[in-house]
């Protein structure tokens, strides 16, 4: 899985974060420094060597102070001599623990055995330096260190996996808004899609229409009786118009406001296999031969299968009237076992370009098998032995 790449984090929060960690550090160090230095026998001591012994816990106090706010670049590196520093100096001893907590963080067992060791035994020679003639048994010094040091890791490593959970959550949110955004994209290029085919079964229907009355003007208007003519004319003219109605349609469809779901609800009503005699009829009428044989079954059909089968039946009298004009066009509708419903047009292509081509078929075949491969049916186009070119889809009766 890919993970989401960190975002910088701005200068301010950077520079707080640092700030408040150094404060923490050295007031916990002022705390060591006021708890030990009173306790410290300093009666024999020369005034050079009680400001000595001052000048050295403050200078490497403050050395480990600056060398902690280079934790993160080199953690190890800086941790080690960060709590060696402890040895020899009460203030560093807030920056010691905390560079410890830092390195725990990062929840590697070696990096952590390697600095609570050197912790406990700073803290062991530390203890033998200060207090040379303790009475406190060794073995309670220890047994303290280390549950104190188990505590210092405890927590670091509790702070390491809250912050890995964040960011995992954070980088699940971010895959999360990712995959929404694929599939609002998918649904907007799925709907693009339905839009298009609809458009290309709709409007080529009607404009190849046009397209026929409009040649037949043109070759035969000076032929043809004013009544022909304008009777011709106005076969063009309401093809005209059912086209830019149907197109009106569709793009109103672009107009609602929602979501794919809400588009296709607001979609209008779309013709099914009930309509198909009225389809096989305007076909007639452009004076194209069309016989039909449909199944009285295919009635009881889904409108979902239906509406599939009646564009099937549309592209494909558009594609014999346009590459193959003057064929007879056979229509067969019936019921298969499964059930299923086979839709099958073909058309005589002898001596005619065959429309199976691609520069020919262009994208109406291409939509149609995408129709049938949407509800798990089967699409074929092309040419049998016999030079019929023959267009089948077999569409599920549950599609």
């Amino acid at each position: 899985m890919t993970t989401t790449p960190l975002q910088p984090v701005p200068l301010g929060r950077r520079v707080w974060a640092q700030s408040w960690r150094v404060v923490v550090a050295a007031l916990a160090g002022l705390m060591a420094f006021g708890v030990v230095w009173p306790e410290l026998d300093t009666e024999g001591w020369s005034d050079a060597r009680l400001g000595l012994g001052l000048l050295t816990d403050l200078g490497a106090g403050l050395v480990a102070l600056f060398l902690y706010c280079f934790r993160h670049r080199a953690p190890l590196l800086v941790t080690l001599p960060v709590i060696a520093m402890s040895t020899v100096s009460t203030i560093a001893a807030g920056a010691g623990v905390l560079a410890l907590v830092s390195l725990a963080v990062r929840r590697r067992p070696v990096e952590i055995a390697v600095g609570a060791v050197a912790m406990l035994v700073t803290g062991l020679v530390g203890d033998a330096l200060v207090f040379p003639s303790g009475n406190v048994p060794m073995w309670q010094t220890i047994l303290v260190s280390v549950i104190f040091l188990a505590l210092v890791v405890a927590v670091g490593v509790a702070i390491g996996q809250r912050r890995a959970l964040v960011q995992s959550l954070r980088e699940r949110a971010a895959l999360l808004e990712r995959d929404q955004q694929l599939r609002e994209d998918r649904a907007r290029e799925q709907e693009r899609a339905h839009l298009a085919r609809e458009m290309h079964d709709v409007l080529g229907h009607r404009l190849s229409l046009v397209a026929l009355h409009a040649g037949a003007l043109e070759y035969r208007g000076r032929s043809l009786s004013p009544d022909a003519t304008v009777e011709a004319a106005g076969v063009v003219r309401a093809e005209a118009h059912a086209a830019l109605t149907e197109l009106r349609d569709v793009l109103g469809v672009l107009r609602e406001p929602g979501d794919g779901a809400a588009l296709a609800g607001a979609a209008p009503p779309q013709p099914t296999l009930r309509d198909l005699p009225a389809l096989l009829d305007e076909a007639r009428g452009s004076g194209a031969r069309v016989s039909s044989a449909v199944d009285e079954r295919v009635s009881t059909a889904p409108d979902a299968v239906g509406r599939h089968a009646y564009r099937v039946v549309q592209e494909a009298l558009t594609n014999a009237r346009r590459h193959a004009p003057g064929q007879p066009v056979s229509v067969a509708v019936d019921v298969v076992g499964g059930p299923a419903l086979r839709v099958r047009v073909s058309n005589p292509t002898t001596g005619i370009v065959p429309v199976d081509d691609d520069r020919a078929a262009g994208h109406g075949l291409r939509g149609l098998a995408e129709r049938a491969r949407l509800v798990g049916g089967t699409f074929s186009a092309g040419r049998d032995a016999d030079g019929t070119h023959v267009v089948e889809a077999v569409l599920p009766w549950t599609a």
